[in-house]
């Protein structure tokens, strides 16, 4: 499942916003207000998805409303793939378009602090 940035911006109250890219793809665009920063995967593409699931059950857990956030909507997409397929967060979803379609729409972001 997907949301718009609209539909995201409308509806964020009570979500977990992960955004899963790289702290620069953050200090470049800034990230959403509230939302948790986890990087999926490295520059190279590889990732630990053993232990990015570790640090994502800090933040949520699989009965959570969570939203997937990367640059373009691609990467959040896979992730997604991911979770609904091989774990139990099934009900998570991804911002389609990514960061670029929500700082496009004019949607607020704040710097990254990190």
């Amino acid at each position: 499942m997907e949301l718009t940035a609209t539909e995201l911006a409308a509806q964020a109250a009570g979500k977990v916003l992960v955004d899963i890219r790289r702290a620069e793809e953050w200090r470049s665009t800034g990230v959403i207000a509230g939302s948790h920063q986890l990087t999926f995967f490295d520059a190279a593409g590889h990732a630990d998805p053993a232990g990015w699931l570790e640090n994502l059950a800090k933040v949520a857990g699989p009965e959570d409303d969570l939203v997937l956030i990367c640059r373009s909507g691609h990467r959040s997409g896979i992730i997604l793939n991911f979770l609904h397929t091989q774990t139990p967060y099934r009900q998570a979803c991804h911002l389609a378009g990514g960061i670029l379609d929500w700082c496009e729409k004019g949607l607020p972001v704040v710097p990254f602090k990190g």
